[in-house]
């Protein structure tokens, strides 16, 4: 929700926010009634009404779309649809691994179950259809009170996918979504072909650690989509060895799982949704904003666990470079003010370091 003083950078995320919206509930929340949508609609009003803004074109744009999700937001509490974003497009979802999904965007042909998550079952297929084709991941919550944190996702991935750049190679490509005949959202994502941190550490060749000569390069990749991410106002929230997926033959590397994510925390009050006892920074426990330097340490505590550390007491191997501990190190700090801010900052720090240690880059195979 927008807080009392307006700025030109808050009319700037509300104006986003708004760009971003494909349903009223992406502005007025999944779980909403008549009195909560009127107190938000009155706020967002406040901000990008364009008689404050001096007729400013964006802020016009933006009022005109706020007041059609409004009067949709309404009709739909009065004739009991308002949570239902994706009715037209329900689809059943089988305890087996092989069903179909149909959407007004494509067909998908679900195949196996790849994963269960902290919010549901992640399956695998294919698309077929003249839009995508390809293999996918497909995500469905199993608890409908969860739908808030999938919608949450999908907003942030079309923030993403609205804003093109280098580093969307290193995150999901959200392709559809769909809600069950259960009322269960669920996203359809490209396939990543790739192995989480976790998966990594567990087979015998990485079993006490990946070495550091591949862990940087690791870290330069989640760098680079970490500061893509805070440069469009987005904290993840929940980074760890599970949400970092690693494809060996190319060295590319994703952070994945937006759902606990946070979105312009200081001008919304958006908080910490989820707190990982391993991996969150101090500030969460304490139910404090979320922070880009709370990825951050994140971020070192699951380099920290890649190497074959010990997260709770940041010990590295031996063999880590004491230099490169120095940098995970400086990551982890209790205090937010203390430890890194900056993800670009670090990644080019990073870099620097590797040249420092080892010389020009040069490619390493990369075997699991």
């Amino acid at each position: 929700m927008i807080k009392e003083g307006k700025t030109m950078q808050e009319l700037d995320v509300v104006c986003e926010q708004i760009e971003c919206a494909q349903h009223p509930e992406d502005i007025f929340g999944v779980e909403s009634n008549k009195v909560l949508v009127k107190n938000i609609f009155r706020q967002l009003s406040k901000v990008v009404h364009p008689d404050r803004n001096n007729g400013d074109a964006r802020a016009n744009n933006a009022f005109v779309k706020l007041t059609e999700y409004y009067e949709g937001a309404i009709k739909k509490l009065t004739n009991g649809t308002y949570g239902d974003t994706l009715s037209e497009e329900q689809t059943n979802v089988s305890d087996s691994d092989s069903f179909t999904i149909q959407t007004r965007k494509n067909t998908y042909t679900i195949t196996k179950t790849l994963a269960e998550g902290d919010l549901g079952v992640v399956y695998g297929g294919q698309a077929i259809g003249d839009e995508f084709n390809g293999p996918i991941a497909v995500k469905v919550v199993d608890d409908n009170a969860d739908n808030d944190l999938m919608q949450n996702e999908i907003k942030i991935l079309q923030l993403f996918k609205n804003n093109p750049a280098n580093q969307l190679k290193h995150l999901p490509v959200l392709l559809d979504r769909f809600k069950t005949s259960d009322g269960q959202l669920g996203t359809i994502m490209e396939y990543i072909d790739g192995y989480d941190l976790y998966s990594i550490r567990e087979g015998l060749r990485w079993k006490y650690g990946i070495d550091q000569k591949h862990v940087v390069w690791m870290m330069n990749r989640t760098l680079s989509a970490i500061g893509y991410a805070h440069s469009q106002g987005c904290v993840h929230g929940n980074i760890d060895p599970s949400h970092i997926m690693i494809r060996p033959r190319d060295h590319n590397a994703w952070i994945i799982d937006w759902c606990y994510s946070a979105l312009n925390p200081a001008q919304t009050g958006d908080g910490f949704k989820v707190l990982n006892e391993e991996f969150s920074a101090p500030e969460v426990a304490q139910k404090k904003p979320p922070l880009p330097a709370s990825d951050l340490y994140s971020l070192g505590k699951t380099m920290i666990f890649a190497l074959g550390g010990d997260v709770k007491t940041n010990v590295m191997p031996a063999s880590v470079d004491i230099a490169l501990q120095r940098f995970l190190k400086f990551f982890v700090l209790e205090s937010p003010r203390q430890r890194a801010q900056d993800a670009w900052e670090m990644h080019a720090m990073l870099n620097d370091l590797v040249v420092e240690l080892w010389g020009p880059k040069k490619f390493l195979e990369f075997q699991i």
